[in-house]
């Protein structure tokens, strides 16, 4: 007996990961050039547990003195959780044998689940900002998973959230707080000033309470008014950005503006991207299948993958938005 096209999957399965990933690499998505990408995990999530250095040397007052030896310290610990995203479609017997084009018709099947991917991936991780400040905490910073439940629940490791205002401020392990956000903020020198030296001088401080260089590479911005002035301060060659004087520009060059069409927050955010804190973890890219209904003897086509966010640091810190 002769084959129909429904007997012939592998076939359309290879055409459809073909596309999928022609189109993917025509997008230009802000998760990965944020988030630093990390492939190979496995499990249903994972835990990390920072360790701490010795602290400080201990000058010796006497000769031959005896070495203090200590147990290292332990720091926070980290939790991810991998989600689960999938969608599928159902294609009648009739639809399938009448349409001399499956091919085609999968092809265009395939390049609306690679924008799907993108957006899941998008909407995943601008949530990391957009929920943030959230007092309560959010869903995304919640890294339990089988076998592991994150003590801090929606919060971050230290039961804090992401982006802490002066009176709500997080501590490290030495004992020391601090605040990473300033509310009531509008993007301009100023205040793109003031979070700047918040970030590189005033929080600038490992857990065991050492000066870090904090870097800045970026400047962080929904679309629109805040990324031209992101643009003013960060790129004007003469003259002092927003004023008469003519004094040069100390900001030109000191970041990158960058704008992201999935910030929803009234915020604008400075830290340094793809930073080893702040992790995409994807356990499973997208998988696609393309089978027979052997009920109705139609078809039926789905995707499925897996990820989640791994946050070890606060990287960012924050101008405006909101706390609630």
């Amino acid at each position: 007996m002769a084959g129909v096209r429904s007997n012939t999957p592998a076939a359309y399965l290879k055409d459809m990961y073909k596309v999928y990933f022609e189109k993917k690499k025509a997008l230009k998505p802000r998760y990965n050039q944020i988030f630093k990408v990390v492939n190979g995990v496995k499990g249903a999530g994972d835990k990390e547990t920072q360790l701490l250095g010795l602290g400080a040397l201990e000058r010796h007052l006497v000769e031959n003195q005896e070495i203090n030896y200590k147990s290292p310290g332990q720091g926070w610990p980290f939790y991810v959780k991998y989600w689960t995203f999938s969608d599928g479609v159902s294609l009648g017997f009739e639809a399938v044998e009448d349409n001399v084009k499956v091919s085609n018709f999968l092809k265009k099947l395939s390049r609306t689940w690679t924008e799907s991917d993108i957006d899941a991936k998008e909407t995943l991780c601008s949530r990391v900002f957009n929920e943030g400040g959230a007092l309560a905490g959010d869903w995304v910073f919640n890294g339990s998973h089988e076998g592991q439940t994150d003590p801090s629940g929606d919060l971050m490791y230290d039961s804090k959230p992401l982006f802490a205002l002066s009176g709500n401020e997080f501590t490290k392990k030495d004992g020391s707080t601090y605040y990473n956000s300033i509310a009531g903020l509008d993007l301009d020198v100023t205040t793109f000033e003031q979070i700047f030296n918040l970030h590189t001088s005033t929080i600038a401080y490992d857990e065991l309470g050492r000066p870090v260089n904090q870097e800045v590479d970026t400047l962080l911005t929904q679309r629109g008014s805040d990324f031209n002035m992101a643009k003013r301060i960060l790129q004007t060659t003469e003259g002092y950005p927003q004023s008469q004087l003519n004094d040069k520009n100390i900001w030109q060059g000191t970041a990158s503006p960058l704008d992201w069409a999935y910030l929803d927050d009234s915020a604008f955010y400075m830290g340094k991207r793809q930073h080893e804190d702040f992790q995409f973890h994807e356990r499973q890219a997208p998988r696609f299948s393309y089978y027979e209904d052997k009920k109705t003897k139609g078809s039926l086509a789905d995707v499925i993958e897996r990820f989640g966010v791994m946050l070890k640091g606060r990287p960012w810190s924050r101008g405006g938005g909101t706390s609630a």
